[in-house]
């Protein structure tokens, strides 16, 4: 394990691909095991990546791009904007909010950073928030994404653990609003301390006006999730509805989208898609392995000894994958970490749904973090804020979203009650 472990490590450092990381290291597992079981190389990465659920990762990402292209990011800041109205700090929760309804078509972080941060960044800044404090509220709004539904990670977890995809969809919902209210009391607390503007109060229909103008934008997400929530199709089948929807409402009814960017739209996603593709048929070598040599048994041995109550080994869990979080992508983490860490919970009857959602919120906050949070660099590239300011304001939001993270933790039923409760109507 310690040459395995090394070549991970160096080829890391040196800024090797983390794909090919990946990859290097399962092959080089193999060649220290038995040099034959490289014949088994080929087709456990053609096996790796042709699990259908993953499907749903171009088609969502296919459908935040288009999203974008049809012009649905203005229609819901302008609504985002009016449902806030006259309050101190107006701005700032508009910023939040928008960043929640975004996360229901793009569920990326690192797309939402750079979304937020060319749409609202200049208008915060110009109403006088600061520029190191706006930056650091696009970054921590930009999490949100990920837990919306259809949040990436949350696919790819279900893919490694052989779960609902469903089910984690609809515990996420409840996540990202958690998330929104932590950062709005963050945002109440500086608001009654700092000399912010006042919101506008909206005019007569105004409101009504935004609405009509967002009515698509809106729609769209929550049909998917409808379609996901009540069995009518998968995630995979839900990602393509999504796409054509907001593909037709863009070319018909705004009139946004035509031939000429669609071919631009469709080149974007299919290089992103094949990006996270590619992390995963690796991954996939890796994680054959590390099973095949019973790794993950091995650990969950010893973590078992190390205490008998499920809430502590939680609390280790957690502090590892916050450490994790702060140094590796949360992309590759899952498909790493995901099957070493099954046999664990399921030694103490733990819910592998819950426990997705903790892992995936966790390594979402690591992406804040330095000195790898790309999603601090993708916002400060988006704002033009040094990184280095950026690192030092971050804090507080990283702080409500820990908090966030240890009521999911150890609450179960505040994330499982939707699932719960429509697995009832369904019996």
């Amino acid at each position: 394990m310690i040459v395995i472990a090394a070549v991970f490590i160096i080829t890391l450092l040196i800024g090797v691909p983390i794909a090919l990381v990946l990859g290097l290291s399962g092959m080089t597992h193999m060649l220290v095991m038995s040099p034959d079981m490289l014949i088994a190389l080929p087709q456990k990465l053609f096996t790796s990546a042709s699990n259908y659920s993953l499907l749903a990762i171009p088609l969502f990402l296919l459908a935040g791009e288009l999203m974008g292209l049809s012009g649905d990011v203005d229609r819901l800041c302008n609504l985002a904007r009016v449902l806030i109205g006259r309050v101190k700090g107006s701005l700032c929760y508009a910023t939040v909010l928008l960043g929640a309804m975004l996360g229901a078509s793009l569920g990326s972080a690192n797309a939402e950073a750079a979304l937020l941060g060319s749409v609202m960044y200049p208008n915060l800044k110009k109403d006088g928030y600061g520029e190191v404090f706006s930056a650091g509220l696009i970054g921590a709004t930009s999490i949100i994404g990920p837990m919306i539904p259809p949040g990436l990670l949350f696919v790819i977890y279900a893919c490694q653990a052989g779960i609902s995809v469903r089910d984690l969809f609809l515990c996420g919902v409840s996540v990202g609003i958690y998330l929104a209210i932590a950062l709005f009391a963050v945002i109440f607390f500086f608001s009654r301390r700092r000399d912010w503007p006042v919101g506008e109060k909206p005019k007569k229909g105004e409101l009504w006006h935004a609405f009509v103008q967002a009515i698509f934008s809106l729609l769209s997400p929550i049909i998917a999730l409808l379609c996901i929530a009540t069995g009518v199709c998968t995630a995979t089948e839900a990602a393509a509805v999504l796409s054509m929807c907001i593909f037709l409402v863009g070319m018909f009814i705004y009139k946004t989208i035509n031939i000429e960017n669609l071919y631009q739209c469709l080149l974007k996603s299919a290089v992103s898609a094949a990006a996270v593709l590619m992390i995963g048929a690796m991954g996939g070598v890796f994680g054959y392995t590390l099973a095949f040599d019973q790794i993950p048994t091995k650990l969950a041995s010893f973590v078992i000894g190390l205490s008998d109550n499920k809430y502590v080994i939680l609390l280790l869990i957690n502090l590892m994958l916050l450490v994790i979080g702060m140094l590796m992508d949360a992309t590759p983490a899952v498909i790493i970490l995901v099957p070493v860490l099954l046999p664990i919970i399921a030694q103490y009857n733990y819910n592998p749904v819950h426990f997705g959602v903790v892992v995936c919120l966790n390594l979402t906050v690591g992406l804040l973090t330095p000195p790898v949070g790309t999603c601090l660099y993708t916002t400060a590239s988006a704002t033009g804020v040094e990184a280095n300011k950026l690192v030092k304001s971050i804090w507080p939001w990283v702080g409500v979203c820990v908090a966030v993270l240890i009521f999911v933790t150890y609450c179960p039923a505040s994330v499982m009650w939707l699932p719960n409760l429509l697995a009832k109507f369904a019996a």
